[in-house]
């Protein structure tokens, strides 16, 4: 329950703020705090804003403010305690019914898994979550956030797999899904899937989190082909660095998500000492134009609650269209637009570059300085098989040849050797029809056995060999690779 759906002279006891940075900070400031208890005093004759009592004097809070506090009705505290609905006075109320409806809300943890295509996140959402969802190893498979539940440590979790991006731009429906997710449910922690092989194009997401300013742990995923590779990593100093815990995983094994969700807790609850906010530098120029441009914004609050202004400052440089869209019922908004159009002509003057661009080379910049600090490479040639098969089913010359033989076989396979078991079947079907009918004597009954129950289960589970075998060449094709190979040519 948010306190913004609380009704005049309802009172309720704080369970969290959600939000990130400077405005999770300044309503906790103000003592919305767990525990705290607070009452809706007033609410405006156009319901916002709403004037609210917490530890002895009265705060007025916008409705899209208190949205983002999370809190317990003293209704649902006195029910649980007595079965009575509130009294008027809180001397009534137990304390310790209190302290364990909090406590019990409080040890919720909402997690967002987000990463690139082919990173592993929907085998750490299976892994964690026990869900059995479907997993593929090419892009676009997963096309909307899959929802799962699991209990650890006392804390009950709520996991969602979130569609494969490379950033967070507004070009691809899979990223304006992303963005919109974040902003709109605003999860307690962030779980930034990245391949451990690949760290230099999947970190770029990573910087786009960071400018956010939310709450994040790494999953450094595949963790085993990097240690095959010959390469190291130190990620302890690396997670240092860009002021985010870094927990190597490996997803189809199981290995590291223990660590990794006991490293979620510790951020959750504010107690990891790796996790800081750091600004990635994008150069004095463009820097220059953030800053304006991030100033402009900090003057109403009311935008900041969901991402940092710096992140709207940088994304409104870019001219990101999602961006404009969300600020564009503000009453500032033509002046924050004529100051970044004004922003961003002197930076492509300065630079000779549009600023898209620009920030997205500083970006690969910093993670390519950030990584030769922290990654030793490998003397080892790995992978000779991997690109051996690649250069067969992928040619110009064999890949169709190969596609082609492959759908031969396996439909061949289906219908021919999958006839043997069918005239089993049939066989087994047509004796028990021949049993029953000897057995039994004429009438309704014996008709609708044989010809119903047993003809008309015998019609459909004959088809049952061919579905099973079809069903296997396309799994052993998915899980061996060739899928993707498949799709690319």
């Amino acid at each position: 329950m948010r306190l913004s759906d609380l009704q005049t002279g309802e009172k309720a006891v704080i369970v969290k703020v959600l939000g990130h940075g400077a405005f999770r900070k300044r309503i906790m400031e103000m003592g919305f705090i767990r525990g705290q208890r607070v009452e809706v005093l007033l609410n405006a004759p156009l319901k916002d804003p709403i004037k609210y009592k917490i530890m002895g004097y009265e705060v007025s809070l916008r409705r899209s403010e208190a949205s983002m506090v999370e809190v317990i009705s003293l209704d649902d505290v006195y029910r649980a305690n007595d079965g009575e609905p509130a009294r008027s006075s809180v001397s009534f109320l137990e304390e310790e019914t209190v302290k364990q409806m909090v406590d019990r809300s409080a040890k919720t943890i909402n997690i967002a898994l987000v990463g690139n295509p082919n990173c592993g996140k929907t085998s750490l959402f299976n892994v964690a979550s026990g869900a059995r969802e479907h997993v593929g190893n090419y892009s676009g498979v997963t096309v909307d956030a899959k929802k799962g539940y699991f209990t650890y440590k006392g804390y009950h979790f709520n996991i969602y797999d979130l569609p494969g991006t490379y950033s967070l731009s507004a070009y691809t429906p899979e990223e304006i899904y992303v963005r919109r997710h974040l902003r709109e449910e605003t999860p307690d922690v962030i779980v930034n899937v990245v391949v451990a092989s690949n760290l230099e194009r999947n970190l770029y997401l990573t910087t786009e989190l960071i400018d956010m300013d939310v709450s994040m742990v790494i999953a450094l995923n595949m963790y085993d082909e990097l240690e095959n590779s010959g390469n190291v990593l130190d990620y302890d100093t690396l997670g240092g660095m860009i002021g985010v815990p870094v927990i190597p995983t490996v997803s189809k094994s199981g290995r590291g998500i223990e660590n990794l969700f006991d490293t979620v807790i510790d951020v959750y609850e504010n107690q990891n000492p790796k996790v800081r906010h750091i600004h990635i530098n994008h150069g004095p120029v463009i820097e220059q134009g953030i800053k304006v441009l991030k100033d402009a914004l900090k003057t109403d609050p009311r935008i900041i609650k969901h991402f940092s202004p710096r992140y709207l400052a940088i994304k409104l440089l870019e001219g990101d269209r999602e961006v404009e869209n969300l600020l564009r019922k503000e009453q500032n908004f033509g002046s924050w637009m004529t100051l970044r159009d004004k922003e961003k002509s002197k930076i492509e003057k300065t630079l000779g570059e549009d600023v898209e661009s620009a920030v997205a080379n500083e970006k690969y910049g910093f993670i390519s300085g950030a990584l030769k600090e922290t990654l030793t490479w490998g003397n080892k040639e790995t992978a000779h098989l991997t690109h051996l098969i690649d250069s067969l089913v992928t040619s110009k010359v064999l890949g169709f040849p190969i596609f082609l033989f492959l759908m031969w076989l396996m439909f061949e396979a289906t219908f021919t050797v999958g006839a043997y078991p069918m005239s089993w079947i049939e066989s087994g079907v047509g004796l028990l029809s021949e049993w029953i009918n000897s057995i039994m004597l004429e009438g309704p009954l014996k008709d609708l056995i044989i010809n119903g129950i047993i003809g008309g289960v015998g019609g459909v589970i004959v088809f049952l060999p061919n579905i099973l075998i079809l069903y296997f060449f396309i799994s052993f094709m998915e899980d061996s690779g060739y899928m993707a190979r498949a799709a690319f040519i």
